[in-house]
C-alpha cells in the first residue's frame, strides 16, 4: 500500500535532510516561488546543484533521508508524492 507524502521543509541556513528517517518515495521536489535565492540540493557525496525558485524536480524511488537541501533561513521547499515501499 502506498501512502501520500505531502510536506514542506523550512530551511535554516545549514544542510538539512528531507527526512530524519529512511523514507523511499516517488515525489516531486519544488523550491518555493517565494524563495529569494537558489537552494542547493545534494546527496552529500557529490557537488550540489542549484535549484532556482519555482523549479521542480521529479524523483522515482529515492530515499528522502539521502537528499540534503541548503539555503538561507526562511526559504522553503515542498515535497509531494507517495511512498514506494
Amino acid at each position: 500500500m502506498r501512502n501520500a507524502i505531502i510536506f514542506k521543509v523550512d530551511l535554516d541556513g545549514g544542510d538539512k535532510p528531507l527526512s530524519a528517517t529512511k523514507l523511499v518515495a516517488t515525489f516531486t521536489l519544488t523550491a518555493s516561488h517565494k524563495n529569494t535565492q537558489d537552494l542547493l540540493l545534494s546527496d552529500g557525496k557529490t557537488d550540489p546543484i542549484d535549484v532556482a525558485p519555482g523549479t521542480q524536480y521529479y524523483f522515482e524511488r529515492v530515499n528522502l533521508a539521502d537528499l540534503l537541501v541548503k539555503s538561507k533561513g526562511g526559504e522553503t521547499v515542498y515535497v509531494v508524492g507517495h511512498s514506494a515501499e
